[in-house]
């Protein structure tokens, strides 16, 4: 971020500052608000943006020690997560729980469980409902819920990056900038913590016929990032 566009930053931090429970009239604080938009607009800084400042670090976001992952439908979901929240993500295993750990801006890190927690509720209610469907026989229930986890996990995960593609090439220069920003912050993170991500992968004989009918219903998740403020609602993607 260049000196003159951290001046604009602050002069709008310092507009948004100005409220009724700090001394201000009804008509200054609502003054001062629409300068503020007015100045966001002008120079295109999101709410984002806003939040960041020099000396703002990315932080870890921890799964409970003790947090299961039912047929690895969370592993499998992780990393569209990750990437559509500009976070990094990583899932430790031990015998008896499987963690995941979200590393970015505070912001990104806590959209990224709640996505990641809500598309793993979807999954697993669909997952139900196709075994309810096909009542498949005790000897072939393991390849069916693989399959069919892999394919609902696969299709929301390309949806997920088809999203974060349609994005970067929408972004205007100042968007770029924020997410260069946001990415050196990540690493300077995990590499002050000596973090280094491996690759893993998951395989295993799989139903085709349940994988497809999985792909078919990762068409039906929805997500979408919570809009700020009270009550807040969801805007779907």
């Amino acid at each position: 971020m260049t000196a003159d566009r951290e001046k604009i930053v602050e002069k709008i931090k310092a507009l948004v500052s100005k409220t009724i429970d700090k001394g201000c009239t009804e008509a200054e604080a609502l003054s001062a608000l629409d300068k503020a938009r007015a100045l966001m607009d002008a120079y295109e800084i999101s709410e984002a943006e806003l939040l960041l400042t020099k000396e703002e670090t990315a932080v870890f976001r921890h799964e409970p020690p003790n947090s299961l992952d039912p047929h690895n439908i969370k592993f499998h979901l992780m990393g569209g997560v990750a990437d559509f929240c500009n976070c990094q993500a990583w899932q430790r295993r031990t015998r008896k729980a499987k963690a995941i750990t979200f590393c970015g801006l505070p912001s990104d890190v806590q959209l990224a469980t709640w996505l990641l927690d809500t598309l793993a509720a979807f999954v697993q209610v669909e997952l139900a409902s196709h075994l309810m469907d096909t009542l498949p026989p005790r000897s072939e229930r393991r390849s069916v819920i693989k399959g069919f986890v892999k394919g609902c996990c696969t299709r929301i995960s390309d949806r997920l990056g088809a999203l974060c593609d349609q994005s970067a090439k929408a972004a205007t220069s100042n968007r770029r900038e924020l997410a260069v920003i946001k990415g050196a912050a990540i690493d300077a993170k995990m590499k002050e913590c000596g973090i280094k991500i491996r690759g893993c992968h998951l395989d295993g004989q799989s139903d085709s016929r349940s994988y497809r009918a999985g792909k078919a219903a990762g068409d039906r998740a929805s997500f979408g990032r919570p809009i700020s403020g009270h009550n807040a609602t969801l805007r779907l993607k």
